[in-house]
């Protein structure tokens, strides 16, 4: 999995050659058509290196595309707009859904990785905890905690 900052044709492709699957998120100015309309409101298209390439007749890598929002329950007004890719074209056994959740869940685990790492590091007093068992205990119930999210809306592209 990785982040909408961090995707790029080289690293989907390295993936695909390793035998990898694949999931990450993509930013909204990147074109994608939908070739090919699922069941659960994903479609699969084609990326390509740049659009440069495109016209060269580049190998594109084909890909499915999910996009959904997200509800913001501190804010209900303000959805949170989501485009992934991977290459897992099976619909019925990666639901959008289900890839939509993992996705969010990575980033709730990653923010409470950082929340341990930067800001509780940063206090006087680290972990209430006196003992080594207890410590785990208090760590384990931080990053057992993350909020959950609710996937209300897929569209089509």
């Amino acid at each position: 999995m990785c982040d909408r900052g961090l995707h790029s044709y080289a690293m989907v492709e390295a993936t695909f050659s390793k035998g990898c699957e694949y999931l990450g998120r993509i930013p909204c100015n990147v074109k994608l058509l939908n070739e090919i309309q699922l069941d659960d409101g994903s479609y699969m298209s084609w990326i390509y290196p740049s659009g440069k390439l495109r016209k060269k007749g580049f190998k594109p890598i084909q890909v499915r595309v999910i996009e959904y929002t997200i509800e913001n329950y501190d804010r209900p007004e303000a959805q949170i707009r989501y485009r992934l890719i991977t290459s897992l074209p099976d619909a019925e056994k990666f639901t959008a859904q289900l890839l939509a959740c993992e996705y969010h869940q990575r980033w709730e685990v990653e923010n409470t990785i950082d929340e341990l790492k930067v800001h509780l590091l940063g206090r006087k007093t680290h972990i209430r905890s006196q003992k080594p068992k207890e410590v785990v205990q208090e760590i384990y119930g931080l990053l057992l905690g993350p909020k959950s999210c609710k996937v209300i809306n897929f569209s089509s592209g």
